[in-house]
């Protein structure tokens, strides 16, 4: 679980990573702070070798369908970094759109 705010943007929220433990696979879900509701359905995906990949398919107001790829790497017990990608061309290309690098505070 991880809480993030960003005052100047006025952006805050929560994330919520949750294991299947059945089907082992991972699921990241968003709660904007704004609106209260959980996004649904999460990213899924899992960890290989110390790198979370976890993806999802969204439709845009083109109609297009959108491929994104949220990537959790660079871990340890005090840090890691987060990025998302998109892709609206079935993977062929990819636009690289955000990059959070995570100190743990405390």
């Amino acid at each position: 679980m991880e809480e993030l705010r960003i005052p100047e943007r006025g952006f805050s929220g929560m994330g919520l990573r949750l294991l299947d433990m059945q089907r082992h696979v991972w699921s990241d879900f968003w709660v904007n702070a704004k609106s209260g509701a959980l996004t649904t359905p999460g990213q899924e995906g899992g960890f290989v070798n110390g790198t979370g990949l976890f993806w999802s398919d969204d439709v845009d107001d083109g109609n297009r369908t959108v491929r994104y790829l949220c990537i959790w790497d660079r871990i340890t017990p005090r840090s890691c970094r987060w990025r998302q990608v998109s892709s609206s061309d079935d993977g062929r290309t990819w636009l690289h759109h955000w990059i959070m690098d995570w100190q743990r505070v405390g």
